[in-house]
Parts: C-alpha cells; sequence; structure tokens
C-alpha cells in the first residue's frame, strides 16, 4: 500500500525563515512525491486550518507519520487478524489502512477532530482500505460504541493519558501511544490493560508529535508581571533538563504542567525558563560563571520545584527514560521507576 495514495495534493513545507508554505502536487509533482515516498513526516495542515497568516504557516496540526515510526509503532502495537482496533488521529487515512490489512476490514475504528481531514481520510479508505470507520470527534474520549478493544493507538501526542482509552480496552489488551513531558520531550509508552480498570506500561522509544487538541501546552506566562519578584542566588545548574532527552522527559514527569524555554539576551547570557499557567507562576534562571541569578514570580516557586526534582534525580543515578513506567487509573496516572512500587515524586510543592 502507498502512502503517496493517501496524502492530500496540498502539503505543508518548512522553508530556511521559519515559515511554512503550501506545496501543490498540482504545481511541482517531482518534488511533491519525492517528499511524500521519503521516511519523513509529511504536514497535511498547518494552523488548523485557519489561514491566519494569509497563506502561509506556522504550527504544524496533522500530519502523515514517518514510514519509519509507523512501522515500529504497528510492531509494538502486535495487531492479529480479527483484533478490533481503536485510532485516534486519523490524520491522511493511511495508518489506519495499515491497521485494517492486519485486523481485517471492519475491525478499525478512527476517530479525527477535524472534520475536513476526517471526510479526507474516509474518501481515500473508502477506495482503498475498504471497511474502516471514521468518527468525527474528540479523540480523549474514545468510542465507547464498539468497545471494548484488542488494542487502542493514539498517533497524537497525550500529557495525561485519558482514562476512557483504559476504560475501552479489554484485560490484556494494548495501548500505544507517545507521552509528553514538560521540557518539550516525547517517549513511546505501550500500557497493558489489567482485571481491575488499570493499565501499566514503560517507557521506550524517544517521539515527536502533535499534541491532542486539548491537551496542548497552555501559554507561557514569562515576565507576564515584575511586580513582587523573588529574586536569590544558586549554585546548582540543572542544565540537562534543558539540554537532554533522558533528563528533560524524567524531570519532565516529575514535573508536570509545565513548560520550558531558553533564550540568549542581547549581552549573549543564556537564560533558562519555566512556567505553570494555571497558577501563574514562572522562572527564570541567568547562566553565569559561578553563581546563578534566579527570579521567580506567582505562587509556586518552580525553580525551588526544579532543584528538588534534580536532585531526586541524580540521587537516583541519573535513570534514563526507560527506566519510567507509569500506572493509569481512574483516579489519573502515576509514574514509577524500575517498579509499579516504586513511585516517581511529583515536585510541585514549592509555594509562596
Amino acid at each position: 500500500m502507498r502512502r503517496a495514495d493517501f496524502i492530500p495534493a496540498v502539503i505543508w513545507v518548512r522553508q530556511d525563515d521559519g515559515w511554512m508554505v503550501p506545496l501543490h502536487q498540482s504545481d511541482d509533482p517531482e518534488r511533491w512525491l519525492a517528499l511524500v515516498n521519503s521516511d519523513e513526516p509529511i504536514i497535511i495542515q498547518a494552523d488548523d486550518g485557519t489561514d491566519e497568516y494569509d497563506g502561509k504557516g506556522i504550527i504544524p496540526t496533522s500530519s502523515s507519520s514517518a514510514p519509519g515510526v509507523i512501522r515500529r509503532m504497528l510492531d509494538q502495537l502486535d495487531v492479529h487478524p480479527g483484533m478490533t482496533v481503536l485510532e485516534i488521529g486519523t490524520g491522511t487515512g493511511y495508518n489506519a489502512a495499515l491497521l485494517a490489512e492486519r485486523a481485517a476490514p471492519g475491525h478499525v475504528i478512527s476517530i479525527e477532530v477535524d472534520h475536513g481531514i476526517a471526510d479526507h481520510a474516509q474518501q481515500t479508505l473508502a477506495k482503498t482500505a475498504g471497511n474502516v470507520s471514521v468518527v468525527t470527534g474528540e479523540g480523549a474520549l474514545g468510542y465507547p460504541e464498539r468497545a471494548p478493544y484488542h488494542r487502542v493507538i493514539a498517533t497524537a501526542s497525550a500529557r495525561q493519558v485519558p482514562y476512557a482509552w483504559v476504560a475501552q480496552t479489554r484485560p490484556g489488551g494494548r495501548i500505544l501511544l507517545p507521552l509528553d513531558g514538560s521540557f518539550n520531550r516525547q517517549a513511546f509508552v505501550c500500557l497493558t490493560a489489567d482485571d481491575n480498570g488499570a493499565a501499566h506500561g514503560r517507557f521506550s522509544a524517544e517521539a515527536a508529535f502533535m499534541s491532542l487538541r486539548d491537551q496542548r501546552n497552555e501559554p507561557a506566562v514569562w515576565w507576564d508581571h515584575t511586580d513582587n519578584l523573588h529574586i536569590t542566588k544558586t549554585r546548582l545548574l540543572p542544565r540537562e533538563a534543558f539540554d537532554e532527552f533522558d533528563a528533560g522527559f524524567v524531570l519532565g514527569v516529575a514535573l508536570p504542567g509545565l513548560v520550558s524555554g531558553q533564550r540568549t539576551q542581547q549581552d549573549g547570557t543564556k537564560i533558562l525558563q519555566l512556567s505553570h499557567f494555571a497558577s501563574g507562576s514562572w522562572a527564570s534562571l541567568a547562566i553565569d560563571t559561578n553563581e546563578h541569578e534566579v527570579i521567580q514570580h506567582g505562587p509556586r516557586r518552580l525553580w525551588n520545584d526544579l532543584e528538588a526534582a534534580y536532585e531526586w534525580w541524580t540521587d537516583a543515578d541519573r535513570p534514563d527514560h526507560t527506566r519510567i513506567g507509569i500506572t493509569v487509573t481512574p483516579d489519573g496516572q502515576t509514574f514509577w521507576l524500575d517498579t509499579p512500587g516504586h513511585t516517581v515524586p511529583s515536585m510541585q510543592g514549592s509555594a509562596v
């Protein structure tokens, strides 16, 4: 089955200036086909299709994943003939078609939040893959009408695993998704549903997917307020959280709900930033030779939380992401180190 049969005639490509621009198959069929046949993701929508920037785009909001990534996900999901499969995020429909080859026609249900994208996928699937059901709706809710499922797969990342996916999976069934941490790091996790309404799994490879629309990062609040600043000095520099995948992912699960960033001032000073939208708190650290200035604002001391998480991580011998697991229950999700009984502390306690 060819990915090219599922890609729309207009795709988006990133220019050197950072903007994305549309590439029409009719204008440059050779370039269009070369991109579609590559082992790279193909952007099929920018900025939720709003055309806010007069023909240009900034944020990719729907794509066809790289074929190599698709193959690895399908291998891990391990679909067999006769299984029922729920896919979250239809996109072009290509992944749903590959699922139908493994399961059977009529056994794959795919949910897509965007009406236009869902319509394109449904039309394409009707020509290429036979009986695949495309439902337009919110993927975080799953699709209880056809539950329970043997397999659930998400092609959009989540910060919080929707419990509906667990509730709609048969005991022993698998749920595969990319999960977001707070330092712009993602990793795949494959959960297995148990007999008690919970699911457990361990993280594997690094991932890079667009977020579920209802779980996108909130706006950053860096320097939104400059009154009542709390200014201190520190010698501790947890820069690995911002620069390295494993540190960023593990510390991110210990610090849920944060947005992180880096910038360089005009004088060359590197600034590390943290933001927590719900509390209106932010923190920044200016990297210096010995002591680093920390500025914090709001009811939470975010940099204190980061230092506590960093000390836990270093005391635990700097575990990588493959040593982290997750348990999802009706009460929420809990991260653990090596075994479910060894909970990763959630650092959310530093308040004014």
